[in-house]
């Protein structure tokens, strides 16, 4: 599955929203015709180095005052010249600023002025080639004289969809104005988002900038696409490794995945998870499913919070203090005065990787593992905290016993699992 960009059109409103740069991937930034200055034009380019966002032109119809959604009756040779001159001015802006502009949509009624009508579609093409040359990648319809333009000239072309536009029957965009047309809940963008990929006939989608709650819609989009995009990695016949982005809860992952008829077990980290199955009846992808899964109205019930009774003991807590600069009481106080969650479970059954640590207590493993830790001791080891369910070897630092706790129970198995709360609590 080739990952889908996410392109938001941005540089239109005076109070935007500078989170919209973190989710697009591709900004297309208004270059003047129907909004858009120099100071914006700037801004954007601006916003689009500071988060690595790759720009992009939006020239339009000149009509300011509907803001590029009226068609207009304009001759091909003076379209052609407007949206060069439009492009021109973004592309030197963008040269002081040093990002490149490396792709190009048309905006509002000339993306669908242009589409139906071939001398149209080649005046903007042949504009937006003589201001940004012929590396930019056109984003645009599915079908249409747009693509035909481009194709002719040899651009890149970019399949687009609208995940914040709802549909006709036929699949048509419904027309600006009429109920419907524009969303503005974001779950239903995510679905829009997860059909349009599923789907097959996309390479972007588009969220507008300017739509009533563009923000929670770009974030949700974005998450459905970083899921769809995932590498997996095979491991034999009957197992694969799925990478995981940090957003998506653990718990909710292990739930959809083990769910999936053919599934053996799942075993979920801080960044992968492995799925084992029978290799005669393989599952559905795990990326589909776990893109369906950011569809749900609430992913996991909040976790009970399990509050575990500690001495501040252990062997290393003196060289831990001092190694951070902070007296045996303070490493102690800074341990117990948080709520961690548990973000993995393993290297031995019941042994729960806890986070985040507080940064002023965070010390690296021991150089030389000790070849036997006793069991219920309490961990360190750069942001995570633990507690060993048995006595093992290990390598993190010693700071506490647990009292009264049992992290495992051969008959009903570990006591923590992923997503749950913990608390420690210091005793005497």
């Amino acid at each position: 599955m080739a990952p889908c960009l996410l392109n938001i059109d941005l540089g239109e409103l005076p109070d935007e929203d500078e989170r919209l740069y973190t989710y697009a991937q591709v900004a297309n930034i208004a270059c003047g015709g129907h909004a858009g200055d120099e100071r914006t034009m700037r801004r954007a380019l601006a916003a689009c180095a500071r988060h690595g966002t790759r720009a992009g032109a939006h020239p339009s119809f000149e009509d300011r005052e509907h803001f590029g959604r009226r068609e207009l009756v304009v001759a091909p040779e003076v379209l052609r010249a407007q949206v060069a001159a439009q492009c021109a001015e973004l592309a030197m802006l963008a040269s002081e600023v040093g990002v490149p502009v490396r792709y190009a949509k048309p905006h509002g009624a000339l993306y669908h002025a242009a589409n139906k009508d071939p001398a149209l579609a080649r005046a903007v093409v042949d504009g937006i080639v003589g201001s940004l040359g012929p590396g930019v990648t056109f984003i645009g319809p599915g079908s249409g004289a747009l693509r035909e333009a481009a194709r002719a000239v040899g651009l890149a072309y970019a399949r687009e969809g609208f995940a914040d536009r709802g549909t006709l029957p036929d699949g048509s965009l419904i027309p600006r104005g009429q109920p419907g047309a524009v969303l503005s809940d974001p779950a239903l963008a995510r679905e829009n988002a997860l059909r349009l990929v599923l789907g097959g006939t996309v390479d972007t989608l588009c969220v507008h900038g300017d739509s009533p709650g563009a923000v929670a819609m770009a974030r949700e989009v974005r998450e459905v696409l970083d899921v769809l995009s995932l590498r997996t990695e095979p491991l034999g016949e009957g197992a694969l490794r799925l990478a995981l982005p940090a957003r998506l809860e653990r718990r909710a992952v292990l739930e959809a995945l083990k769910a999936q008829p053919g599934v053996v077990d799942v075993v979920v980290g801080e960044a992968h998870a492995c799925m084992y199955f029978d290799p005669s009846a393989p599952p559905e992808d795990p990326r589909r499913v776990l893109g369906r899964l950011t569809t749900a109205p609430a992913l996991v019930e909040e976790r009970p919070l399990v509050t575990v009774r500690v001495r501040y003991d252990g062997p290393d807590l003196e060289r831990v203090a001092e190694s951070v600069g902070l007296s045996v009481d303070d490493v102690a106080l800074l341990h117990a005065s948080r709520e961690y969650t548990v973000r993995s479970v393993g290297f031995l059954p019941g042994f729960a990787y806890l986070g985040e640590v507080d940064a002023r207590i965070a010390v690296p493993r021991l150089s030389t593992p000790r070849t036997r830790v006793p069991a219920l001791a309490v961990g360190l080891a750069g942001q995570r905290t633990g507690i060993y369910p048995f006595a093992s070897p290990g390598g993190w630092n010693l700071i506490a016993t647990a009292v009264d706790f049992t992290a495992f129970r051969p008959d009903s198995g570990a006591l923590l699992g992923l997503g749950d709360r913990v608390l420690f609590e210091r005793v005497d």
